[in-house]
């Protein structure tokens, strides 16, 4: 009976401990669960953190990305066309004939002028004319400079690739000279006049190398341009690989 008695008071002290600590160890393993849940979230935050510095680092624009976006708006904007740059032709050589010696073109337009102007040559090179035959040019004799005097159409328009496309013509004054030893040709004060027909292509930003392109065709009359028609004849398109510059176009109107 003693035993008993005591076996019912070990039990009842056993539950008593278990009925007391159940709760601690509920807490503590409640705390417990919180705090790795807390060390989850603050590594799951850090990441995040690390991801997003990241995407941040790659969307950093540099001056050029800054220059390219100002563009960009500056076309958006634009109301007419306009352009500028350099084409570079190739002309023959007085020895090997092939297409080697560089010329470079200077040309400007906008919706009120145009001109297109070589200012002399560096090199020695072959000139094929309309009456003369071929010419040999010696370095610094050829000089060349057209300068619009009318607009008579500003067209732009859309072209097969899709891209904007402008078509200017009118009349101009061409100067041109080949100032040889023995003789000059032509004038670098006395005009010539002729008609005109400039197409302009706008590929892009980029100039030359997206694929803008610009060429000058003039039409010469023998009454009224004798120098330029024994040279270039009735109708001489002046253009080249354009290597410098660029041509804005905006959307048709």
């Amino acid at each position: 009976m003693l035993k008993n008695k005591y076996t019912i008071t070990a039990v009842t002290l056993i539950a008593g401990i278990a009925l007391g600590f159940i709760p601690l160890f509920l807490m503590y393993s409640s705390q417990a669960d919180e705090i790795t849940l807390l060390q989850s979230n603050e590594a799951e935050i850090s990441k995040t953190n690390e991801d997003m510095i990241e995407q941040i680092a790659n969307f950093q624009f540099t001056e050029e990305d800054v220059d390219r976006l100002e563009a960009k708006v500056s076309r958006l904007l634009l109301k007419s066309a306009s352009g500028g740059g350099v084409n570079m032709k190739m002309m023959p050589h007085p020895q090997t004939g092939e297409l080697s010696v560089e010329m470079a073109e200077v040309f400007s337009f906008d919706q009120n002028h145009a001109f297109c102007r070589v200012e002399t040559n560096k090199e020695a090179f072959i000139m094929p004319t309309y009456k003369m035959g071929d010419v040999l040019i010696e370095e610094n004799e050829f000089f060349m400079a057209m300068s619009t005097t009318t607009i008579e159409d500003f067209k732009i328009t859309t072209d097969t690739d899709g891209n904007n496309k402008l078509v200017m013509t009118g009349g101009l004054d061409c100067f041109t000279e080949v100032a040889k030893a023995s003789m000059i040709l032509g004038s670098r004060e006395i005009a010539e006049y002729a008609s005109y027909k400039i197409e302009a292509v706008d590929a892009g930003l980029g100039g030359g190398r997206a694929g803008d392109t610009f060429e000058f065709t003039v039409y010469f009359d023998e009454s009224i341009a004798p120098i330029n028609y024994a040279i270039f004849g009735p109708e001489f398109t002046f253009t080249g690989d354009m290597i410098d510059g660029e041509i804005t176009i905006p959307q048709p109107w």
